[in-house]
């Protein structure tokens, strides 16, 4: 699996220059706006989409037929997309403290809001590879888009109509990775089932 992860690596190194650019508009829109919260968002979401970029570009490059005949297993190869992700989720998470901290944020405030960020964007994966692996990058990505337009529209209308204040269930919020990662173990259960049988 450490040669798959470096695969993955060597292929987002080239848009590593357009990461950062991303990340710094992120930020200073961010810090204009006096929310930290708004630049962890976005960026650990982008995390959550650097598996799906290099899936992606294997679909397109048609590796993973080749890869069939090296010392690797399905199993392995569906398993490092979620390493991947969790790799790159919980990176964005800890530069989104940061980034909170510089912006005015409290720690208090920041590593709560990291921690709902990082369990939404652990379900969302969840949800999201099982898709990938069933029907393929193209048709994944616009159910994918359905899926999160209407969790985080759900998310902002529960909320408005209870009259929560996000930023009173910070104390919550640093429960939740626990749920976000029970999520993507079953959701690793239902990818190696649907690889396991998938034809390349």
């Amino acid at each position: 699996m450490k040669a798959l992860l470096i695969k993955d690596l060597l292929i987002l190194k080239g848009q590593s220059k357009s990461l950062l650019l991303v990340l710094a508009v992120w930020f200073v829109i961010s810090f204009i706006n006096g929310s930290g919260l708004f630049f962890m968002v976005l960026s650990i979401i982008y995390g959550m989409l650097l598996p799906l970029t290099t899936l992606s570009i294997d679909e397109k490059s048609g590796v993973e037929r080749y890869m069939m005949s090296a010392p690797v297993t399905r199993a392995e190869l569906a398993l490092s997309r979620y390493v991947l992700g969790v790799i790159g989720i919980a990176a964005l998470s800890a530069l989104g403290v940061a980034a909170s901290l510089v912006i005015g944020d409290g720690l208090r405030e920041a590593l709560g809001g990291a921690a709902a960020c990082f369990s939404i964007a652990a379900l969302l994966l969840g949800v999201t590879l099982p898709l990938v692996y069933k029907f393929g990058t193209e048709k994944a990505r616009v159910i994918s888009i359905v899926v999160y337009v209407v969790t985080f529209l759900a998310v902002g209308f529960i909320a408005s109509r209870l009259g929560i204040e996000l930023d009173e269930l910070t104390g919550v919020f640093f429960a939740l990775p626990l749920l976000g990662l029970a999520g993507l173990a079953a959701s690793v259960v239902v990818s190696l089932g649907i690889y396991k049988k998938r034809e390349f």
